[in-house]
């Protein structure tokens, strides 16, 4: 495996796992003694119906709305608007305090949403050019002139789908293993 990559990419349909996926990822990492930091954007379900997505660092420091249906004022997105102000404060901490204090940073996810807002994806950015090991989920039909061509170019990239989502833990681990540690193989 090259030396060259530095990230773990995670892409599948909605719905197939990919959180899942990435959680346990970093379960395991954490329990080998990594520090893992970054955030995550999981929705929020009220009487079984989504109503928004929040933000919220993995270390639980920081946390706001990313996205809601009628409590953001921003602009649009499908059926939600949303909450560049809150969004982006959560981000950019959360990612600075990464880049200072963790082995490895780790964003789920990076997708229309989190790109819309300008101070996201510049943490975004910020995180992927910082030169430490990632481990990101990535939105299966992402396009970004800029993001798109350093995940494509650093990251080993994993697909999820129904059939393999319970037997590629054990592959990505391995793959972060090269990347964390080039030289021991």
């Amino acid at each position: 495996m090259s030396s060259q990559y530095r990230y773990i990419v995670i892409t599948g349909r909605p719905g197939v796992g990919k959180t899942t996926l990435f959680n346990k990822v970093i379960e395991i990492l954490k329990s080998q003694n990594m520090r893992v930091g970054g955030f995550t954007c999981p929705e929020v379900r009220e009487g079984g119906v989504r109503v928004g997505f929040r933000i919220r660092s993995l270390d639980g420091k920081y946390e706001g709305w990313l996205a809601h249906k009628t409590l953001c004022s921003g602009p649009r997105l499908g059926k939600y608007r949303l909450c560049v102000d809150e969004a982006a404060n959560v981000a950019t901490r959360a990612v600075e305090d990464a880049i200072r204090e963790a082995d490895v940073i780790a964003i789920d996810e990076i997708g229309p949403m989190e790109l819309r807002i300008p101070q996201v994806r510049n943490s975004i950015l910020k995180a992927l050019r910082s030169g430490k090991p990632g481990l990101f989920v990535a939105h299966m039909r992402l396009n970004d002139v800029e993001i798109l061509p350093l995940l494509k170019n650093y990251g080993i990239w994993f697909t999820v789908t129904i059939e393999n989502r319970n037997t590629l833990l054990d592959n990505i681990i391995n793959s972060f293993k090269n990347i964390v540690n080039p030289t021991k193989t």
